[in-house]
């Protein structure tokens, strides 16, 4: 009997290892049950088994024919078991893999997931040159290939992060090649710096420009006598790279040769003996700033540098520049006389507000300027015949309003221009006063909106959209009345469509929608959204489907619809979440922190694996901050160790530590943005006057947002960091009235 059953579990063990598509039905071994194994694989937190297990034995073989499948999807699954086994058995299958399968290399996903798994092997023999070759080389398919940059990023970072001599020395040399690979050595090496410089300088005579940069951006004073000899390199490239990284580094050794340079025909040396002088903000950097300003084929250099290294002396010359600059340049150079400081300053930006070309730029550059003269200068223009009426009035209100809600010192002269616009009959006017009123407490949100609503009549949209963003900074600072009271508007629109929605007593009278896309007082109200992410009020059909267009409320619904998640919405999020837009997956990532199934962890980390969008991926970890399962450990972790992207890391690093990353509503004192739309021509006003839009934050939020009538808009309370607007496909119906 004993020899029987022995023979009999023989034959059934081999008949396992014969026949692939059993083998991959039953796992990797016998008696465990097949959605656990494909779990446990595709997660990659399956341990490694011991040597002579079953899972040993026949795991290897298994994944070894799946690699060689016709399916992307299996050859995938084959990578993930290999990593998953993880004996060394099976990395040295997954290397000769990936050095004789093209089917492997063409493919971005798998090279992506072979990069991750070889990183925790990147001091192995056969592993690292497979790794440099995914960040130098990888070839014309790979290259071309989606997630290229993805896969170059994390091989970098794991050959960095090993601290190998040999892996160091692949990644000087990616960084002295130059292109994307060597900008991802260069950023691997200063997240994972060696423990001596002397690898990045052994055997080498001259220090070559590359070279210098990352040595100035690794920012380690070992550094300094190396460059220091470079100062006497014969090309002036190497001594104008070296004197620049030894000012990064506090230095002041280059300074005697840039005070040279900067009286120099040649234009590169001019442009780094200035950018020296000003990076160590010695005496002569003023000078030599505006000697860039006063040339052509510097001028623009010499604005970029007057921001770095702001003084009075550079007001004169930066005003002389503005007429040869153009566009966003000439915005640079008004914004750099606001930092120039001075009275100087001051004065100059009051006398560009006279410039309709220069105006805007110059009312944001003195709102935001610190001190008395500055806010003198406001006061004066608030006092002058032609800020009386009409848009002077309007763009001196506004630039006393962002000095309210960015330095809280509110100029003389505001509350009278406030209380004359209410009562005028352009309705930009009275746009304004309302947001200035809201945004400085002199007037609550209810009130605004029960105003901007009688009983019985249509709301007004402006007074509405001006309320909504003006709601942002009462949140700032911890009002109660903030955006949530715009919930209300938002609950009798719903209502209004037929969805049965119900408002609070004294509700807005509902208006008449048609088709899915929101109307203008409903893009307007949206910015409820940001303080209730759940949407609480409103039909998870109607989210749906407001999610699904491409009007600006669609991210704030695509954030809110998780919370409702059953089995008739998972298909939707699924959509949502692997859709064309990088804003609209964002947001889902951020409802799925809320969603009440446990399994919404899987979806992100699924998402994480092969999202190339760094604002998803950040929006992904700050969702995983807030779920509590266990599966998120494994995503955050690689993202905190093989993520390309610097946010990405150090979200993921705090997320670890316990930390929920959620954004916040808003920000006290935070920036405001001051956006201006301009139309093409007199036809195309329409199109501007109470356009809607989406604004995007620094933290990837998405506000809902209309333009005032006259195509101005200023949204307060954002975090710091860059914003991006993008405008509603086309004009909403409802959003402007008359031209």
């Amino acid at each position: 009997m004993r020899r029987s059953f022995g023979l009999f579990a023989t034959l059934t063990f081999a008949a396992l290892s014969l026949a692939p598509a059993a083998a991959s039905a039953q796992g990797l071994a016998v008696g465990v049950a097949r959605n656990t194994l494909v779990s446990e694989a595709e997660d990659g937190e399956a341990e490694a088994p011991s040597r002579g297990t079953l899972r040993g034995l026949f795991g290897v073989p298994v994944a070894e024919r799946l690699l060689v499948a016709g399916s992307v999807e299996e050859r995938l699954r084959g990578v993930r078991r290999l990593g998953a086994i993880g004996t060394p058995e099976a990395i040295d299958a997954l290397t000769n893999a990936f050095e004789q399968s093209s089917l492997l290399t063409r493919d971005g996903r798998t090279r992506l997931e072979g990069v991750r798994i070889f990183a925790a092997h990147a001091d192995r023999e056969a592993v690292r040159p497979l790794l440099i070759r995914e960040l130098t080389e990888g070839g014309p398919e790979a290259r071309a290939a989606s997630h290229g940059g993805l896969a170059r990023g994390a091989a970098a970072l794991a050959l960095a992060r090993s601290r190998d001599k040999k892996a160091t020395s692949a990644l000087v040399g990616a960084v002295l090649q130059g292109g994307p690979g060597g900008e991802a050595a260069s950023a691997a090496l200063v997240v994972y710096p060696p423990a001596s410089i002397a690898p990045l300088l052994e055997g080498r005579r001259r220090i070559d420009p590359p070279l210098a940069v990352l040595l100035g951006d690794l920012g380690d004073v070992r550094a300094i006598p190396r460059l220091r000899q470079a100062l006497e390199d014969t090309d002036p490239a190497y001594r104008a790279a070296a004197a620049l990284a030894l000012a990064r580094l506090g230095d002041t050794s280059a300074q005697a040769a840039a005070r040279t340079w900067v009286k120099s025909d040649d234009v590169k040396q001019k442009r780094a003996g200035a950018e020296v002088l000003a990076r160590l903000g010695v005496e002569g950097a003023a000078e030599a700033i505006a000697a860039l300003l006063a040339a052509g084929p510097t001028r623009v250099d010499g604005v970029r540098l007057a921001l770095v290294a702001p003084s009075p002396a550079l007001v004169k010359p930066l005003v002389a520049s503005l007429e040869a600059l153009d566009g966003d340049e000439r915005e640079q150079a008004i914004a750099a006389i606001g930092r120039a400081g001075g009275p100087e300053a001051a004065t100059a930006l009051l006398a560009e507000l006279g410039k309709p070309e220069h105006a805007t730029a110059a009312a944001f550059a003195l709102a935001r300027r610190p001190g008395k003269a500055a806010r003198a200068a406001l006061e004066r223009a608030l006092g002058s015949t032609s800020a009386k009426k009409g848009a002077p009035r309007r763009l001196i209100t506004r630039a006393a309003l962002v000095r309210v809600l960015v330095l809280g010192d509110e100029p003389n002269g505001l509350e009278g221009a406030l209380s004359a616009m209410a009562n005028e009959k352009d309705a930009a006017d009275r746009a304004v006063s309302v947001f200035g009123r809201v945004a400085t407490g002199r007037t609550s949100v209810r009130a605004a909106l029960d105003a901007a609503c009688p009983e019985k009549r249509p709301c007004d949209v402006a007074i509405v959209a001006a309320t909504a963003r003006a709601s942002l900074a009462r949140a700032a600072i911890g009002k109660d009345d903030a955006p949530a009271e715009l919930g209300r508007v938002l609950g009798a629109k719903a209502a209004g469509r037929g969805f049965g929605a119900q408002g609070a007593e004294g509700d807005p009278k509902p208006q008449a929608s048609k088709g899915d896309a929101p109307s203008a007082l409903e893009v307007a109200a949206g910015v409820a959204l940001l303080a209730d992410p759940s949407g609480a009020g409103l039909p998870t059909a109607l989210l749906a489907r407001w999610a699904e267009g491409e009007s600006p409320l669609a991210p704030l619904a695509a954030r809110a619809l998780p919370s409702r998640d059953d089995e008739a919405i998972r298909g939707r999020i699924k959509r949502l979440l692997a859709g064309t837009d990088p804003v609209i997956r964002a947001h889902t990532a951020l409802g799925l922190a809320l969603d009440p199934e446990p399994d919404a962890t899987s979806l992100l980390a699924n998402a994480y694996r092969f999202e190339e969008d760094p604002t998803v991926r950040r929006a992904i970890v700050r969702a995983l901050s807030v779920r509590r399962e266990p599966l998120r450990a494994a995503t955050l972790a690689l993202a905190r160790d093989l993520d390309p992207d610097d946010q990405v890391r150090a979200l993921a690093r705090a997320a670890l530590s316990g930390r929920t990353l959620l954004p916040t509503l808003a920000v006290p004192r935070g920036p405001v943005a001051w956006v201006s739309l301009v139309a093409n021509a007199p036809s195309a006003l329409p199109s501007i006057q109470g356009r809607a839009a989406r604004l995007v934050r620094s933290d990837g939020v998405a506000v809902p947002i209309v333009a005032d009538p006259d195509g101005v808009v200023l949204v307060p309370a954002l975090p710091d960091g860059p914003a991006a607007l993008t405008l509603a496909p086309e004009a909403i119906p409802g959003d402007a009235g008359s031209p």
